[in-house]
């Protein structure tokens, strides 16, 4: 756990311009740091970020809560509940707002994400698995319910989530808390904007629990989708590959998957197509070619991707832009 006043922040960069070996060895210590500087910030969760995904990271303590700010390439993460309890986390009331990119919870009961402009109200109530997309950058606030009897009413463990409407007030707490990151020391009126700026957002919050996504999928799979979901461009993402990343021989593998009644081959062709849908229902205008969605999901032509989204779906890539 951080110290009081303890603030971590680095940006990553290429280095001196040395020989190869030197550059090498710069980022390997560079990405070494920015990995345990992650760590500090996110103490209960083990992620999974290609070296250098990280570009950014900054955290501060104030009293019980912490700001943290973070901005990355894709990435994934396990969240334990049992370890965020551990190191005093386990009642954190976490204010999360989505400043670019998206964000996906996912545990045994639902699924749910937040999407650039966005702000998440939650409480964590199991493990979950995190995934943050690609230009992710997030703000986050993580209160001390203790500090205000009031506040652990604010979301049901386990139950609800509190989606913050976009208003004047929300806008004023996020500029505030990311002047309270940047400030250096610490004085006896830190805590109290802390507690200023959480009640002026909650205040202008309305009570929507977020609809989780349709594809759902065992848990046991969780991690295998995020993996997916990291390498979906890549039309060479094989099973075997997929075994690699989760370290299972191929016969492990197999094995788990045939639990859940499917073949990794056609879990991967399920991803990539769940993502491709997506993302047609999400361009009414076609404003974004069919063959650009083809090839950002590992599909090779346009043409192969509406014979598969025909042959899943039942309808053409033109006839889900029209649904919407």
């Amino acid at each position: 756990m951080l110290e009081q006043d303890a603030r971590v922040s680095a940006v990553e960069s290429d280095g001196l311009p040395l020989d190869r070996k030197a550059r090498v060895n710069n980022a390997r210590q560079l990405g070494k740091g920015l990995r345990e500087r992650l760590a500090q910030a996110f103490p209960y969760v083990l992620f999974d970020a290609p070296p250098r995904s990280i570009i950014e990271i900054a955290d501060r303590r104030i009293g019980a809560h912490h700001i943290t700010y973070l901005r990355s390439g894709k990435w994934t993460g396990e969240a334990s509940i049992a370890q965020a309890k551990a190191l005093g986390f386990g009642e954190t009331v976490k204010l999360i707002w989505q400043l670019s990119g998206s964000m996906a919870f996912e545990n045994r009961n639902r699924r749910l994400a937040i999407k650039a402009g966005q702000a998440l109200l939650m409480r964590h109530a199991s493990d979950c698995v995190l995934t943050g997309s690609d230009d992710y950058e997030c703000l986050m606030l993580r209160v001390h319910p203790g500090a205000d009897p009031t506040w652990r009413d604010l979301v049901e463990s386990g139950a609800t989530e509190l989606r913050l409407g976009c208003s004047n007030a929300a806008a004023a707490a996020r500029a505030g808390l990311m002047a309270l990151l940047r400030q250096p020391g610490h004085d006896s009126t830190s805590e109290l904007a802390v507690h200023s700026l959480f009640e002026l957002v909650t205040r202008s919050a309305t009570r929507e629990p977020l609809e989780p996504p349709s594809d759902r999928i065992a848990p046991s799979l969780y991690r295998a989708r995020s993996l997916i979901q990291q390498n979906i461009a890549d039309s060479d993402y094989t099973p075997e590959r997929l075994a690699h990343d989760l370290g299972l021989s191929r016969r492990s593998l197999y094995n788990r998957f045939a639990e859940s009644g499917v073949t990794p081959a056609a879990f991967i062709r399920m991803v990539r197509l769940a993502q491709a849908k997506r993302e047609i229902e999400s361009d009414p205008s076609a404003a974004t070619p069919l063959t650009t969605i083809a090839l950002r999901n590992g599909f090779p032509d346009s043409s192969s991707l509406s014979h598969a989204i025909k042959s899943a779906y039942g309808v053409s890539p033109r006839a889900l832009r029209g649904h919407r």
